[in-house]
């Protein structure tokens, strides 16, 4: 599952296809930051840099097997040196139907820069495939969050194309990131002519507490909502009760989550569900902050969240202390790459 073609024989490792985009990256740097900015620019080479510091000796992370693992591995790298190559392109990627994982630029209308972001597209898809906008963590890529197989495979249940905007640096998709969600979904959406009725916000650790920010500012185009270990803070209630009133919100948390406390997304789908937002919230036990711990009740909610139902052993239960949320970002745990 996960759409993914296996690397040819002679095709260069992960390592010699990062080291190649950043020599490329080098080269071209004064280009690269006029048309992404300063800033995107050392991002991008970062990020490169980061690829070759773990890539070519990390053994498979759990949950993988060594073929898996060997995929996501040379995927991410894939993804993350073509960047280097669309951004010189110097114009917004063109969309396709063509099933699999691929990264594309679009000028943000916010600033006029180019900026990334990653799409999924399922062996099934067709023209009642919904779309999922997928926001990631902290500190992760789009590239990280496609590049491992969990969400693809739930794409290929479901027929969902997914795309995953990148974050414009660590923090809560601040603007002009959060237009770019709009934006991006926006062009994914009428590429594959997805209905209004059928686009979803789904956010992971630092996405899953964008979501209840970047989500109200304009409520009418999500049918629903999902927070994957992420909360609401409490500075943001009123804006979320005011957008979500009829809007299906589910909450996805582990037990044993090691980075956001459990009681921050319980906390949350309780209170929501107390001011009459229809809310599930599915509690995993024993699961960490990372995915595949996660993926039982991660698979629950996205199907549930397909069908438009709340199962009910996911309605919420207890009291709400949403205002003690705390004004901080939470990390994924070093060494962790979900």
């Amino acid at each position: 599952m996960g759409g993914s073609p296996s690397r040819a024989a002679d095709a260069p490792t992960p390592t010699d296809e990062v080291r190649s985009a950043l020599f490329t990256f080098s080269a071209n740097f004064d280009t690269i930051s006029h048309r992404m900015g300063p800033d995107q620019a050392i991002t991008l080479q970062e990020r490169l840099n980061t690829d070759l510091g773990w890539m070519p000796d990390a053994p498979p992370a759990p949950g993988y097997s060594a073929a898996q693992w060997s995929e996501r591995v040379a995927l991410e790298a894939h993804l993350d040196a073509s960047i280097v190559a669309l951004v010189l392109a110097g114009s917004s990627s063109p969309i396709n139907a063509t099933p699999g994982l691929t990264e594309h630029v679009t000028t943000s209308r916010a600033d006029g820069l180019l900026t990334t972001y990653a799409l999924y597209v399922p062996p099934n898809v067709n023209e009642k495939s919904p779309l999922v906008v997928l926001l990631h963590g902290n500190p992760q890529t789009e590239t990280a969050l496609l590049g491992s197989r969990f969400f693809r495979d739930l794409a290929d249940e479901t027929g969902a194309v997914i795309t995953a905007p990148f974050g414009r640096g660590i923090y809560n998709f601040a603007p002009p990131a959060d237009d770019e969600v709009y934006q991006i979904a926006d062009e994914v959406g009428a590429a594959f002519h997805v209905a209004p009725n059928r686009v979803y916000l789904v956010g992971y650790s630092m996405g899953g507490f964008t979501v209840f920010k970047v989500g109200p500012e304009h409520p009418e185009r999500w049918i629903a909502v999902m927070a994957i270990a992420g909360a609401a803070y409490g500075s943001e209630i009123d804006s979320i009760q005011r957008a979500f009133q009829h809007k299906p919100v589910y909450v996805v948390t582990g037990t044993n989550d090691d980075a956001v406390p459990t009681s921050y997304p319980q906390n949350t789908a309780a209170y929501l569900y107390r001011v009459g937002i229809p809310t599930g919230l599915y509690i995993e036990r024993s699961g960490t902050h990372y995915i595949p711990t996660l993926m039982p009740s991660i698979s629950a909610a996205w199907h549930d969240m397909m069908a438009g139902k709340i199962r009910a052993s996911a309605v919420p239960s207890g009291v709400a202390g949403i205002t003690s949320m705390p004004m901080q970002s939470f990390d994924i745990p070093p060494g962790l790459r979900p």
